[in-house]
């Protein structure tokens, strides 16, 4: 029935053979004829033993069903054979093959899959947050969270915002992010409202949790060592959602912290409203446009030279430069004011006092201001000026043309690459060993 079928509708005996080929070589390793009957189950191949030269070694018997169901309708496109696909068992490979399979679980770390994991996970682990009845997340950045644990710096929230932005709206959550944290006194949003002592923060600070861990997993680097991308690891994804669904519910919503990295390419959109929350108070305005003035530099005609040297000398506990680094350092501003066209108007934000004097004597004609800054994290005791001139310089960098940053931490400078970000400017940063 089946070959006459074919005959009346294609008239070829060529395709008919072509197919009874086809059937016939459904496994290039077995060398059986299964017979086709119309309406009839087979399973002939349970007494079925291997070609001793196979590289297939078969643990248990093999069967199989192939039903030919022929509707009767007129419809060619119905009346294609339908193959039923059944479980087969899935062979070893044999001790002559160079790569066991047996043996993955012993060389899985060494493959990092775990940046990869996959979208329907993630997609599964959302509907367990719907499920708690999760509806607003506020994201909550402040000097200490609940179980002892403390934020990292400035840049490192600028990113968790982007976070949270993307996170919220590609799930359909509704998001707030609120600032009780010193740096809330220089932001025109949150500065009428901010009081360290009042009942308000003291009752934030016992009640948000902090998701510490961070999703970056290695920079790439071009032949020179600036960072070109960061690849991310997706499991912290799944773990973040874990963090919130153990979070405690009140009306719908939860209070979280995290530092992790946007999974997306960042908008237009996602800018404009990060600059709206940070947008700075008239002091710290006034701060930055004299400091302009007294440096002679305008606005979009200058240059940022950003040097991280570390959170040891941030934090005042390393004042002492190696002499290998300090050259590489020199070397490379060599570079940088040799192609720049601001030559003249080259500003040096550091996170060191000590390196912008020691630079000053190679560059005199680079223009830096000397006070003392702070990190915003990492359990530091924020004091008032400190925090504001931290404020000062990330609010210079923005008004600049062009940023350029060197680095002692292979994940780059989130103070200044964020600062980049939000306000469209462009950016470098080279990695220094």
């Amino acid at each position: 029935m089946y070959n006459q079928y074919l005959n009346n509708r294609f008239n070829k005996k060529l395709t008919q053979q072509n197919d009874v080929n086809r059937l016939l070589k459904i496994h290039p390793k077995i060398t059986h004829r299964i017979p086709i009957h119309n309406n009839q189950t087979h399973s002939n191949l349970t007494n079925f033993t291997p070609p001793n030269n196979t590289i297939y070694h078969f643990d248990k018997n093999i069967s199989t069903t192939i039903n030919f169901d022929i509707p009767k309708e007129d419809n060619p496109k119905d009346k294609i054979p339908k193959i039923l696909f059944k479980e087969v068992p899935i062979p070893s490979y044999s001790q002559s093959d160079k790569f066991d399979l047996n043996t993955i679980n012993e060389n899985i770390s060494a493959l990092h899959m775990d940046i990869f994991t996959s979208d329907v996970i993630v997609e599964t682990n959302i509907s367990s947050i719907k499920k708690k009845n999760i509806r607003k997340i506020f994201h909550v950045y402040q000097e200490k969270y609940a179980d002892n644990l403390y934020p990292t710096g400035f840049g490192d929230f600028i990113r968790s915002c982007f976070f949270i932005i993307q996170f919220s709206n590609k799930y359909s959550f509704k998001y707030e992010i609120i600032i009780n944290h010193p740096i809330a006194q220089f932001l025109l949003k949150f500065s009428s409202n901010y009081s360290p002592n009042s009942n308000s923060s003291l009752i934030l600070n016992n009640n948000v949790y902090m998701f510490p861990d961070s999703n970056w997993y290695e920079s790439i680097f071009d032949n020179q060592n600036y960072i070109e991308r960061f690849m991310l690891i997706k499991q912290k994804f799944n773990l973040f959602v874990e963090h919130l669904c153990n979070l405690p519910l009140l009306n719908g919503c939860v209070f979280s912290y995290n530092i992790l990295f946007p999974c997306d390419d960042t908008s237009i959109e996602e800018c404009n409203i990060i600059r709206s929350l940070l947008e700075p108070s008239r002091e710290i305005c006034e701060k930055v446009d004299n400091h302009l003035s007294n440096l002679s530099l305008i606005p979009n005609q200058f240059i940022v030279l950003h040097i991280r040297s570390g959170d040891s000398y941030l934090k005042n506990e390393n004042k002492i430069f190696d002499s290998h680094y300090f050259e590489i350092i020199k070397n490379e501003i060599y570079k940088i004011i040799s192609t720049n066209q601001y030559g003249n108007s080259i500003l040096l934000i550091a996170d060191n006092n000590e390196i912008k004097i020691l630079l000053n004597d190679f560059f005199p004609n680079i223009k830096f201001l000397v006070y003392n800054i702070t990190h915003l994290g990492e359990k530091v005791q924020l004091e008032y000026e400190k925090v504001k001139n931290t404020m000062i310089d990330f609010f210079l960098m923005s008004k600049s043309s062009s940023i350029y940053s060197l680095t002692s931490y292979p994940h780059g400078s989130g103070f200044s690459y964020w600062c980049a970000k939000i306000f469209g400017i462009p950016y470098k940063c080279k990695y220094i060993r």
